[in-house]
């Protein structure tokens, strides 16, 4: 504290002024001149002077002094003047050291400066809001992302800003769920941008709750980036199925070609050749149900299995054909619930895991390992997740070997069609595995193991219902006309004929318009269609509305390669007949539906 004249003189000074002043002594300080030799600037002195200091303390003002050393300090002045006497005006003034309170705020004020910058270089919007969904702040790159400029929408709330009349509108749900206390994460669409948000509770320093803070950030071009990765990897997957595909099924027409063409030229030589032709037609469906089974919706005739004498079954079969120093290990526990399978399938996907694990260790010996287990799964993700599954009770069959395990490389190919790390073989088993347990609604997991080697997990749902019971197979009963229609030729024929040979008379329709026009001729008697699904023309589900809709009672047999296809059939009440198949099976079904 001093008292001073309106010359700059000090006329009193306490101590703590002269410390502050870097001074000895009193009589020191009290010899100075005071704009000269105390302030920085000695303009500041006469400035605030002329302000009007009155005889009540007013506000505070900053202004910078210099000690003894020449260090710079910032105070804080509160000024009085005071009337002498003689009528001379002199001033009362309390000082502060505020230097290391500026030095922070410059410090603060450099940070969140530096801070706003760094938000701008980042693609996100930031805001926050009251406990009343109020906008109290928004920030960030706001200009670039949504032409706007910071604080613009403060005072509104998040239902005016949304333009929306919805108290349930979903963001709205996401900031009450963050004043919760819930840290939520979600992506919105918003001004033609995608946007990954994150939104949290705001809490003052006592750890009140005031609101919520929330970001916003720009993954439009990392999202679109995905998009395009994800394309390149399909279409280099599509090269490798269209490739295996062209191989094998050139082989198969080699051989249904050549026999084709011997049985032309040698007829006396034709029921073996025929033969040879009916093998090679038998794979090529073969291998178009294990593709159909990667392809997905193949699931067939779902009941409720025990999966242990499968297992068995299978474990026992394959250990005579198992090279010597590879041992198949059973470790399957006697007694597991019943799983919701078809049991052709369940035996598809063992077979083939089994086989790939045999395989991995037979160069240089190794034991192959199958064991099962229940599984109370809480619907998490794991990184081993080639599948995922949702909540529910499964049987988890595994399947390790000690091999060398699995090259991180070629993990996420292993399930492609046609792809082999293998010196023989196609490369459809674990792409069978694959499209088969997803369409079961199970789940696939794959890891190296600690140790060495690769460990195979197919999670199946557990039974919940009673097994389906299948009706006896009835006695074929002939019918007179059979109408066929398919658009390929050589399809059509061929049904034509085994229809024929059946016993029954045909007429063969190129197309859905033709058979619609015949249906529509009373005199012409129909007993039963067989009619594909896929045409080019008129789809078939659409004929088989219209053929209903003259002939409600006609029986209809839908064909098709694809047997998700198999529902439509059962909707209407018909059979379904998929390709390619046997004339044993084309037998009975015709027997069936005109019984």
């Amino acid at each position: 504290m001093y008292r001073s004249t309106a010359a700059g003189r000090f006329v009193f000074v306490n101590r703590a002024l002269v410390t502050l002043l870097g001074y000895d002594r009193v009589e020191d300080v009290l010899a100075l001149d005071i704009p000269r030799d105390v302030y920085v600037d000695p303009t500041d002195r006469a400035r605030w002077i002329a302000r009007g200091a009155t005889d009540e303390l007013g506000d505070g003002v900053d202004l910078r002094w210099r000690t003894r050393t020449g260090e710079i300090l910032t105070v804080r002045l509160y000024v009085r003047a005071v009337k002498t006497p003689a009528g001379e005006l002199e001033y009362e003034t309390t000082v502060f050291d505020v230097t290391e309170l500026h030095q922070r705020r410059e410090q603060v004020e450099h940070t969140a400066t530096t801070l706003a910058l760094l938000l701008g270089q980042i693609p996100a919007v930031l805001w926050t809001t009251d406990c009343d969904l109020r906008i109290t702040s928004s920030g960030g790159a706001i200009r670039e992302l949504l032409d706007s400029t910071p604080n613009r929408s403060v005072g509104m709330t998040m239902a005016e800003y949304l333009h929306t009349d919805d108290p349930d509108h979903v963001v709205i749900g996401y900031h009450r769920r963050a004043l919760a206390g819930e840290v939520v994460a979600y992506e919105i669409e918003w001004h033609g941008r995608l946007f990954a948000s994150r939104l949290g509770p705001r809490r003052s320093t006592d750890g009140t709750l005031i609101g919520t803070i929330g970001t916003a950030i720009d993954v439009s071009a990392s999202r679109d980036l995905e998009r395009r990765m994800a394309e390149a990897v399909r279409a280099e997957r599509l090269g490798v199925l269209a490739g295996g595909l062209a191989h094998d099924f050139n082989n198969l027409l080699v051989a249904i070609l050549g026999n084709a063409d011997l049985a032309l030229r040698d007829p006396a030589a034709s029921r073996d050749l025929i033969a040879n032709i009916r093998v090679a037609a038998m794979r090529a469906g073969e291998l178009t149900q294990q593709l159909l089974a990667y392809a997905g919706g193949e699931v067939r005739d779902v009941a409720d299995v025990d999966a242990v004498p499968v297992i068995g079954e299978l474990v026992e079969v394959l250990r005579a054909s198992t090279p010597a120093g590879v041992a198949l290990r059973d470790d399957v526990p006697a007694q597991l619930p019943p799983v919701r399978a078809d049991a052709s399938q369940l035996r598809q996907v063992v077979l083939n895991l089994i086989t790939n694990a045999r395989d991995a260790v037979a160069a240089r010996g190794g034991v192959v390992r199958i064991d099962a287990r229940v599984v109370d799964h809480d619907g998490a993700v794991t990184a081993d997740d080639v599948v995922a599954a949702p909540v529910g009770r499964y049987v988890a069959i595994a399947v390790t070997d000690d091999g060398a395990g699995i090259d991180p490389g070629v993990r996420q190919k292993i399930f492609d069609p046609f792809f082999t790390t293998k010196a023989s073989g196609h490369g459809l088993g674990l792409a069978a595995v694959l499209g088969i347990v997803r369409d079961h609604g199970g789940a696939l997991r794959v890891a190296n193991q600690a140790g060495g080697g690769a460990r195979f997990e197919a999670w199946w749902p557990t039974a919940v219902r009673e097994p389906n019971h299948r009706l006896p197979t009835p006695v074929p009963t002939p019918v007179l006309n059979v109408m066929v229609v398919d658009d390929d030729d050589l399809v059509r024929d061929v049904l034509s004929r085994m229809v024929e040979d059946l016993g029954y008379a045909v007429i063969a329709v190129a197309d859905g318009a033709e058979a619609i026009a015949i249906a529509e001729r009373a005199e012409v008697a129909i007993d039963a269609v067989i009619l594909d699904l896929t045409m080019p023309q008129m789809p078939g589900r659409m004929v088989m509305a219209e053929l209903r809709a003259r002939r409600p009672e006609l029986p209809i047999v839908l064909c098709s390669g694809y047997e998700r296809e198999r529902d439509a059939a059962a909707a209407a009440g018909d059979a379904f007949l998929r390709k390619p198949f046997r004339i044993e099976e084309l037998e009975r079904l015709l027997a069936e539906v005109t019984r």
